[in-house]
C-alpha cells in the first residue's frame, strides 16, 4: 500500500458500486447507528481497505494505520509492539477508555485477512463519528485492543503458518513462537473480558444440508473438553447470537455455526481456558461479483454492532437458545462447479458414459489442506449430493477431457488449435479417436486440469465444438451457468 491516499479513493468508487447491488430494502435503515442497515450503508464512506484483502501486506497494514492516526488523531494509540520471527512489527492498537476489555485479533492465519480489512474500516467508522453520542459512549465503556495482523511473515507469503512453518493457532501451549507469544502476554496483561478470534474458512460450506453459501460462522469457543457452559461462554454465545441477527437480513440464510470441538493447544480454547471467553467468527464465502468486499463489509458490521452490544449491555438481554438455533456448517456439499449428465468421453477408449463432473477453483486461501495449486476435476461420477456455485446441464453435450499440454489456456486460442486439426466441426467417430490417441494424459479424474471440450449437436451428423471447461470456468456462447437461484431441499 505504498500510495494509500489513492487506494482508499479507488475503493471507495468500488464500494459505491455494491450500494445499489447489495444494501438491504430501501427503508430498512433504523435511527441507531448500530444497526445492520445503518453499519452497511455508512461503510462506503468509512471505507479505507483496499480491493483485495489478500493484497495487504505488514507494510500495506502500517501505511493504513499510519493514515488513520494522521486523519484520527488520538483515536487509538499503538500501546505495544511484537516482533514477528522475521523482525516484523507487530502493533497493538488500543482505544477507548472503559472497564470492559475487549481484544480482538486477526490474521493469526496470514492467508486469512478478511477481517484485517475490516478492522482498518471499523477505525475509520469509528473515528470519523467521535463526538457522536453512541460512539462517545462505546468508547467510555470499552477499552478495545485490536492485533490487526498477528502473522505479518505468514501474510507476506500469502501462507497460514509462520516464517517458522509453525500455526500459531496450536502454539498456545508450547508457545514455541515470537508471535504466539506475544498474543499469549497481551491477553494476561490486559484480562480482556471478552476476545474476538477473526479467521476465514473455506469457501465451499453450506449452513445447514442444503444450505446456502456460508458468509459467516460462529462458535462460542469451549474451554474444556466437557464443553461446560459458563457465564463467560453465554456471553460469548449471546454475542454469537447478535451477530446473526445483524448479519441475516443482509444474507439471508449465509450465517452458521462453525464445528464444535475442543484442542487445547489452539488459542482461541485456550483464550477461553484462560479467563477470556472467545467468540470465533470465520469468514467464508459469498460468490458472486465482488465477493471479497461485500464479505469485508459484513465483517465490518458484525463487529461494530457486537462491540455496541456489549457496551450498551443489551448482550445481556439475548436469549442464549438463540444460539442453538443457528445451522450447523456442513461441509463436503458445495463446490465451485457441478457439470450435470454429461455424455463423457476418455482417452482410454471407452464408449461415452452418463456422469456428472465436479470443479475446483482454487483461491488464495488453502485452510489446513494442501494446497490446490491448480483448477480441475475433483470428482466424476453421480454427484446429486453436491451442488455448484455454478452448475451447467449438460445432458445434450459430449465432454472430452483435453490435455493441458495439447491446448492453451484461452478460449480463442483453444478454438483456433482445435480448428487446425479439424475439430471444431466433426464425427463423433473422429472425435472419440482423437481422444483415444490422447491415451492416460486425457482421462478425466481428479487433479485433471487440462481443458474439457464440450460438443453439441451441428449440421450434416457432425458434433459442434460449443464451449469449454478451462481452470474451472465455463466459457463458450450460450454456456456461461448462472449460479443456482436456491438450495436443493
Amino acid at each position: 500500500m505504498k500510495r494509500p491516499a489513492r487506494t482508499a479513493i479507488l475503493a471507495a468508487a468500488l464500494a459505491l458500486s455494491l450500494t445499489a447491488a447489495a444494501a438491504p430494502p430501501p427503508g430498512s435503515a433504523a435511527a441507531s447507528p448500530w444497526s445492520a442497515s445503518a453499519l452497511w450503508d455508512t461503510w462506503p464512506s468509512a471505507r479505507v481497505s483496499g480491493p483485495d484483502p489478500w493484497a495487504l501486506k505488514h507494510a500495506g497494514l502500517r501505511a493504513a494505520l499510519d493514515l488513520l492516526q494522521a486523519r484520527q488523531p488520538g483515536l487509538f494509540v499503538v500501546e505495544q509492539e511484537g516482533v514477528s520471527s522475521e523482525g516484523r512489527k507487530i502493533p497493538l492498537l488500543r482505544l477507548g477508555s472503559g472497564p470492559t476489555g475487549v481484544l480482538l485479533w486477526s490474521q493469526m492465519h496470514g492467508d486469512e485477512p478478511t477481517a484485517t480489512s475490516a478492522l482498518l474500516d471499523v477505525l475509520s467508522w469509528l473515528g470519523a463519528r467521535r463526538g457522536n453520542a453512541a460512539v462517545e459512549q462505546l468508547l467510555s465503556r470499552l477499552t478495545i485492543r485490536i492485533i490487526p495482523m498477528l502473522n505479518p511473515d505468514g501474510a507476506e507469503r500469502t501462507q497460514r503458518r509462520t516464517a517458522e512453518e509453525i500455526d500459531i493457532n496450536r502454539d498456545a501451549l508450547r508457545l514455541s513462537t515470537p508471535e504466539g507469544r506475544f498474543l499469549k502476554s497481551v491477553r494476561d496483561r490486559t484480562k480482556p473480558v471478552a476476545g474476538y478470534n477473526l479467521h476465514n474458512q473455506g469457501p465451499n460450506v453450506a449452513a445447514g444440508k442444503g444450505g446456502e453459501q456460508v458468509a459467516i460462522s460462529l462458535l462460542s469457543v469451549p474451554g474444556d473438553e466437557a464443553l461446560s457452559e459458563t457465564e463467560g461462554t453465554r456471553r460469548t454465545k449471546r454475542l454469537a447470537a447478535i451477530v446473526n441477527s445483524l448479519v441475516t437480513p443482509i444474507a439471508p440464510g449465509r450465517v452458521a455455526r462453525y464445528d464444535m470441538d475442543y484442542t487445547a493447544r489452539a488459542f482461541g480454547d485456550s483464550m477461553t481456558r484462560w479467563g477470556t471467553p472467545t467468540l470465533l467468527i470465520e469468514t467464508g464465502g459469498w460468490a458472486g461479483p465482488d465477493e471479497a468486499a461485500r464479505l469485508v463489509r459484513l465483517n465490518f458490521v458484525a463487529l461494530l454492532g457486537s462491540l455496541a452490544a456489549l457496551a450498551d449491555g443489551s448482550v445481556d438481554q439475548v436469549d442464549v437458545a438463540d444460539y442453538a438455533r443457528i445451522p450447523l456448517n456442513t461441509r463436503d456439499s458445495l463446490c465451485a462447479l457441478v457439470v450435470r449428465g454429461t455424455r463423457l468421453a476418455t482417452g482410454r477408449g471407452l464408449p461415452p458414459f452418463t456422469a456428472d463432473l465436479s470443479f475446483a477453483v482454487p483461491g488464495p486461501f488453502a485452510g489446513e489442506a494442501p494446497r490446490r495449486r491448480e483448477p480441475g476435476i475433483v470428482e466424476v461420477g453421480d454427484l446429486a449430493h453436491l451442488r455448484g456455485l455454478a452448475e451447467l446441464d449438460a445432458t445434450k453435450l459430449l465432454a472430452i477431457p483435453w490435455p493441458a499440454t495439447e491446448a492453451p489456456e484461452e478460449w480463442t486460442e483453444l478454438q483456433a488449435t482445435l480448428d487446425s486439426r479439424g475439430l471444431v466441426d466433426a464425427s463423433e467417430a473422429r472425435l472419440l479417436a482423437a481422444v483415444r490417441a490422447l491415451g492416460e494424459a486425457a482421462v478425466a479424474r481428479s487433479g485433471f486440469a487440462g481443458p474439457v471440450l464440450l460438443y453439441r449437436e451441428g449440421v450434416d451428423g457432425k458434433l459442434t465444438l460449443a464451449g469449454a471447461i478451462i481452470r474451472g470456468r465455463v466459457v463458450g456462447e450460450g454456456l456461461t451457468p448462472p449460479l443456482p437461484s436456491a438450495p436443493a431441499k
